[in-house]
């Protein structure tokens, strides 16, 4: 390998991972806190309504208290992101980062494309839920798929780092 880094070495794929999701985290914990934004007030009642009727016991309890389960997972999944990056994360065995972060990537990658595929074919519309602004399919989807780009690239990038991936260290 060269001195020079390769760009798919770079750490900068674990710091873009741990930010994608952030914009989704912070607009579902306000919207469990009941805050109109790239919604309307009859879309927010109906979150809430759907979270105290069909939730599972703990997510309507944290959603209850303002907390949404979806929004502490998109902290989780930043949490991954930085550990593929810093010092403290190869403390952790490599499978447990490296498994999570893969199915995670390709997961996200297939949600968002199968989402923006459905947008472009018409099967689902940006008028289909008009309690939401279509804006809002960018920090959900948009996240969704950089997070899933970026959190693939930071894992491989980790796996050639530390030699997991030792036929791929060129």
């Amino acid at each position: 390998m060269t001195k020079k880094r390769k760009w798919w070495l770079s750490k900068k794929w674990g710091f873009a991972a741990s930010v994608a999701l952030l914009p989704y985290a912070v607009l579902k914990t306000l919207w469990a806190n009941g805050v109109v934004i790239l919604a309307s007030v009859k879309g927010i009642e109906g979150l809430h309504a759907s979270m105290k009727t069909i939730a599972d016991p703990v997510s309507a309890f944290l959603y209850a208290k303002g907390i949404d389960i979806t929004a502490v997972l998109a902290l989780i999944a930043s949490t991954l992101a930085v550990a593929l990056v810093q010092e403290w994360g190869r403390r952790i065995p490599r499978w447990m980062l490296l498994v999570p972060a893969g199915l995670g990537g390709t997961f996200f990658i297939s949600i968002s494309l199968a989402t923006f595929y459905k947008l472009a074919v018409g099967t689902i519309r940006l008028t289909d839920t008009p309690e939401f602004d279509p804006w809002v399919l960018l920090p959900v989807y948009g996240g969704f798929f950089i997070w899933g780009i970026a959190i693939s690239m930071a894992a491989l990038s980790y796996g050639i780092r530390t030699g997991f991936y030792t036929r791929l260290d060129v």
